[in-house]
């Protein structure tokens, strides 16, 4: 019953996805902005989080109508996000990849010269998923992945899989990941893509200082660096107001050092990836999905 449930979801979906692929943008937006309304009146624990976050981080240096602008320009990109994705598995890849704009591509141009493994590390931030869509032209010859997480019905994972194969990118499953990361880098030319900016337990993350907060933070790509040598590349998808233009912005690649003393290398370089990603907000705010309970390791009362 269940694969038979997952099959009618997926054509469903299909069939939805196909249908918002033919509608111009001005009426796309207007579905967007009806899925966004939806969310914020069914949704309302996201709400409350967002605005523990920022009360917690801005205190009272944004004002209530402010952190009220940004929470709800945060479900209108949520709707967007999840709208645009379903509708990407039907628009051609040209006609996507034409609305990206790139800054300092450089830095990742010089790396595929030099045949030059790296891992990408991004956040939550404006368009997240189209990491996916807009890199991989730029890697001929290499091996590219993102981590996602599956769900229970294998329906649902196969178009989620397929939403990554379709720009030559495979799905590495949260789930005992590290070990497959392992395999992967130990093959040259390899690129895969983490997101660095959620909560995680204590027993499998660092310490580092997030908007002069303590937060545990992912130490993966840190020790994917110290291990195997390679950089660190930092990269997030912006949007302009109107969802028609997607910047790319790459920020110069750093390595995690290798010294004697491990557990200092893995601190600087994953405390570097943490202020990256905290510069990156600060210059817009509204982008970053702050849903997340990103503080709730040190600091679980404000959510209470």
């Amino acid at each position: 019953m269940k694969k038979i449930l997952g099959k009618v979801f997926v054509w469903g979906f299909c069939a939805f996805a196909y249908f918002l692929n033919l509608l111009p943008h001005r009426v796309f937006l207007f579905c967007v902005d009806l899925l966004c309304g939806i969310l914020q009146l069914a949704d309302r624990r996201r709400y409350k989080d967002a605005m523990s976050n920022l009360d917690f981080v801005y205190a009272q240096s944004k004002t209530l109508k402010e952190k009220q602008a940004i929470i709800k320009r945060c479900y209108r990109n949520f709707a967007f996000i999840l709208l645009e994705s379903a509708r990407a598995l039907y628009m051609k890849p040209q006609k996507l990849l034409e609305r990206f704009e790139y800054e300092n591509l450089e830095v990742l141009t010089n790396l595929v010269e030099h045949n030059k493994s790296a891992v990408l590390i991004s956040a939550h931030f404006g368009y997240w998923e189209a990491i996916a869509n807009s890199t991989p032209h730029f890697l001929p010859h290499y091996g590219t992945y993102s981590l996602g997480r599956l769900t229970q019905f294998q329906a649902i994972n196969e178009l989620i899989i397929r939403s990554r194969e379709n720009y030559g990118v495979k799905l590495i499953n949260k789930k005992g990941a590290f070990k497959q990361l392992l395999k992967i880098y130990s093959k040259p030319q390899q690129i895969a893509g983490i997101l660095v900016d959620q909560n995680m337990s204590e027993s499998e993350a660092v310490w580092v200082k997030f908007f002069g907060k303590d937060v545990t933070h992912t130490p993966v790509a840190s020790i994917l660096s110290r291990r195997f040598e390679i950089p660190i590349l930092p990269v997030f998808v912006d949007f302009n107001e109107d969802y028609t233009r997607f910047i790319v912005r790459f920020i110069d690649p750093f390595y995690c050092a290798n010294t004697h003393n491990m557990e200092e290398d893995l601190f600087q370089a994953t405390q570097k990836q943490a202020s990256i990603t905290q510069e990156i907000i600060e210059q817009h705010p509204s982008s970053w999905l702050w849903f997340h309970k990103r503080f709730k390791a040190k600091y679980p009362e404000i959510y209470s």
